[in-house]
């Protein structure tokens, strides 16, 4: 537009003053070393006018033919472009139908020219793993970060889960410790290393992080006393080798887990094991003093004792409580006394049958010697095991 305007001036300044330099036309010289020029003062300008437009005509065709080649190479880029999606939407289809080696084979030639090749890396990474190619999916996790280093944390919190899933907890938990250092309060590590510990039964480690897993809401209050519970258990567990080991694990488990009555059954079962059923039944009877339990009551007859007179005379008082009379008429069979055990598995199971009231039946025929009784009850209770 300038350039217009700068003609258009030249062109009226000649029409205004054109007419009183025709009759006085001047005189111009241009001397360059050797050479000299001489014109009159209006051939100059008429030159200079013409030698202006002859560059500005040269302008326009540079302009032209350069912007030209812009299109052209922007063609091609976006030819480019929609050819590397559409590689990535064929892997993606691909992918969900299984078809894992022609899936990484798309996205990795569609990573060039993808506006994102690190989504492309990252499914190829997926792809790689599904595959059982650990190396490969490491690989395409290191060209991800390349592509994007600052998003560092992101991807290695990717590669850590992959490896959660692929069974590689050693790898995974050397990772995590060293984020868990940095970000302690991270939920996505955090959870990770809930689910490695759980793996490597780490009890100690997941009973320390479950309180901070539950105030960064990974975890409601239920799911934290459900993974308490369960870490404890397994706590319990590895020390049930001795006694020794045992109940000091038992004494360091917070108060209120331990009047848990899945705890305390488990704990009384370890004893059991151990060969203190006296431990386990006095346990139990505390227990079920304060706060009767059909688990508690069911695991009682379980236990050998010298004396099950303090057993009886709490069942008889509980009498009301589900799975307080089956126990008792069980415990009767134990402590010898044949008649009121007879009198209460006959009612028990005619209430309900159940294949360890019948097996009970069949004891006490045996100790009457009424062998085709006992072995009709023996009978009905492997039927309804069976069941």
């Amino acid at each position: 537009m300038i350039r217009l305007i700068v003609v258009v001036a030249v062109m009226v300044a000649g029409l205004i003053f054109g007419p009183q330099a025709s009759g006085n036309k001047g005189y111009v010289l241009i001397s360059l070393g050797n050479y000299t020029v001489e014109s009159s003062v209006t051939s100059a300008v008429i030159l200079a006018v013409l030698f202006y437009g002859a560059l500005l005509i040269v302008e326009w065709l540079l302009v032209r033919v350069f912007g030209l080649r812009r299109k052209t190479q922007g063609w091609f880029g976006s030819r480019r472009r929609r050819k590397a999606n559409l590689q990535t939407v064929n892997a993606t289809l691909a992918m969900a139908e299984g078809h894992y080696n022609q899936a990484e084979k798309l996205l990795i030639k569609g990573a060039d020219n993808s506006d994102t090749p690190l989504l492309n890396y990252l499914s190829a990474a997926r792809v790689a793993q599904a595959r059982g190619d650990d190396v490969r999916r490491d690989h395409y996790l290191q060209k991800a970060q390349e592509e994007n280093p600052k998003a560092e944390l992101a991807l290695t919190l990717i590669q850590t889960q992959l490896q959660i899933e692929q069974g590689q907890y050693d790898s995974a938990l050397g990772r995590l410790e060293s984020i868990y250092a940095l970000h302690p309060r991270h939920p996505m590590v955090l959870d990770q290393l809930r689910q490695v510990y759980l793996a490597r039964q780490e009890w100690p480690a997941l009973i320390d992080l479950a309180p901070t897993l539950r105030k960064v809401g990974k975890l409601t209050a239920h799911e934290e006393e459900a993974l308490l519970h369960q870490a404890w258990s397994g706590r319990l567990e590895a020390a049930s080798e001795a006694l020794e080991t045992l109940r000091p694990v038992w004494q360091e488990m917070p108060r209120k887990l331990r009047q848990e009555p899945a705890l305390l059954a488990s704990y009384g079962d370890h004893l059991r094991r151990l060969g203190a059923d006296a431990e386990a039944a006095e346990l139990w009877l505390e227990a079920l003093r304060k706060d009767p339990s059909p688990e508690l009551f069911t695991r009682l007859p379980r236990l050998k004792l010298d004396d099950y007179q303090p057993m009886l005379t709490l069942l008889k008082k509980s009498q009301d409580q589900p799975g307080a009379q089956a126990a008792l008429a069980r415990v009767y069979l134990l402590a010898g006394q044949l008649d009121d055990a007879q009198q209460l598995l006959e009612q028990e199971v005619a209430k309900a049958p159940d294949a360890a009231l019948y097996h009970a039946l069949g004891q006490v025929m045996d100790k009457r010697r009424l062998t085709n009784k006992a072995n009709e009850y023996y009978r009905q209770a492997l039927q309804l095991a069976d069941v």
